[in-house]
């Protein structure tokens, strides 16, 4: 199968969204992540600036609204953050991303689907890459929640750590949609190679100055590379 590839827009004023959505497509994006974290928006103004950008691109939509502590740029009031994400799903965004930490994870889970939107669910640690017992554990939680793509990002310390992201992949990835890498320099491999494995799609920048997250490779990158490695044969 095609690799997917995300790729992620972090724009601070909602009418820069729309170019850059067109360039994500134009760059061969298959879905666009919104980083909502960037744009500091009043859930009572959401309403219309969301529903304008699910209606401006061609490609899935995720809304990712991330809380702080799991990589989020700034620290927000955790109703006011949940209620844009459920914003966006009334909006009509493809996918929600909600953190398997949040509150009420239930509640928030079925207020996405009643709209149509399909949960993410993920986790991040930010300090390593747990053992593979423990990343299945987390993974399984992610699927006892709800989610209809389990998402799990750890931190590469050691070349190795890629290895037990890729194993996780193709195991999991028998029983549910999952995406699962390693960020940093040294997570490269699991990035490009997660969707071979199995993972549902992998992250990658429209640019090298508008990266999400440490590691990312921008989108030509990794389609070169896909192409090196014969993947689109």
């Amino acid at each position: 199968m095609r690799p997917r590839i995300c790729v992620p827009i972090a724009a601070r004023e909602p009418p820069e969204i729309p170019a850059m959505i067109e360039k994500a497509e134009a760059a061969g994006a298959d879905l666009i992540e919104i980083r909502l974290d960037y744009l500091d928006l009043n859930p009572s103004e959401a309403n219309k600036i969301l529903g304008d950008l699910a209606g401006s691109s061609s490609v899935p939509l995720i809304a990712t609204n991330r809380e702080y502590s799991q990589g989020g740029l700034r620290p927000q009031d955790e109703e006011s953050r949940v209620q844009v994400l459920i914003h966006a799903a009334e909006a009509g965004f493809s996918y929600v991303d909600v953190e398997l930490g949040t509150g009420d994870l239930a509640a928030l889970i079925d207020e996405v689907r009643s709209y149509g939107s399909k949960p993410i669910v993920s986790f991040h640690d930010f300090k390593g890459t747990p053992s593979l017992g423990e990343m299945e554990r987390i993974v399984k939680s992610e699927v006892d929640a709800g989610a209809e793509v389990c998402k799990l990002v750890t931190a590469a310390r050691r070349i190795e750590d890629n290895i037990r992201c890729l194993l996780l992949t193709r195991k999991m990835s028998r029983v549910t949609r999952i995406v699962c890498f390693a960020m940093g320099r040294k997570g490269l491999i699991s990035r490009v190679l997660s969707p071979v494995f199995g993972g549902y799609f992998t992250f990658a920048s429209l640019s090298e100055d508008s990266q999400t997250a440490p590691g990312q490779p921008t989108i030509e990158h990794l389609r070169s590379l896909y192409s090196d490695l014969g993947v689109y044969d």
